[in-house]
């Protein structure tokens, strides 16, 4: 399995996470040690169902045909002090940088796009993002991964949605949904 990431800053950033950086709903992100700040950012995941390779855009949304949110954990000051390729890297791939949601199957792949996924923190609306919100097409970007990636059963693509950052701190709550169907609680810690 795989897990890729697309960053919300121009140009797209791709990276890729390990799967040891999942923590599902109802566990708790315990705020590592290695860096000073943490942030959290909404993200809609893309559940990879067939094996491809060069898909055409037009063939693309037989690939996903599941979705879930998603909030994704950024070492910023790592990240921000260290401008490299390595250290992006470990900004966004340690463990438990992918706060993971249920999946939700799609009926209409053509509303992916339009999905509107929502993050609360400590119970206040915090921030929220689309696909289309970012000027991105689900079929266009699963297109363009199958150039260089081989898609598999199982693969997640994560993509970062354009809404604003919130700083994570020990004792906060976060919940993140998609169309109104909350599939997220997480506790810091």
């Amino acid at each position: 399995m795989k897990i890729i990431g697309i960053g919300k800053e121009l140009p797209k950033q791709v990276y890729l996470i390990a799967d040891s950086a999942i923590i599902k709903t109802n566990k708790p992100f315990f705020v590592p040690h290695f860096a000073q700040s943490f942030t959290g950012t909404p993200a809609i995941v893309l559940h990879i169902d067939r094996l491809g390779k060069h898909i055409a855009p037009r063939f693309a949304h037989r690939y996903c045909l599941a979705v879930a949110p998603a909030i994704k954990v950024t070492a910023r000051r790592l990240a921000s002090e260290q401008p490299t390729e390595a250290t992006s890297a470990l900004a966004n791939s340690f463990d438990g940088a992918l706060l993971l949601g249920d999946f939700t199957a799609v009926d209409d792949p053509t509303s992916i796009n339009s999905s509107v996924v929502t993050m609360e923190h400590n119970s206040e609306n915090a921030s929220r993002g689309s696909l289309n919100d970012m000027g991105l097409d689900f079929r266009q970007l699963i297109a363009q991964l199958s150039v260089y990636f081989t898609l598999k059963m199982g693969d997640m693509i994560v993509v970062e949605l354009g809404a604003s950052d919130i700083e994570l701190k020990m004792g906060d709550n976060l919940r993140a949904a998609i169309n109104g169907d909350q599939k997220l609680t997480i506790r810091v810690k």
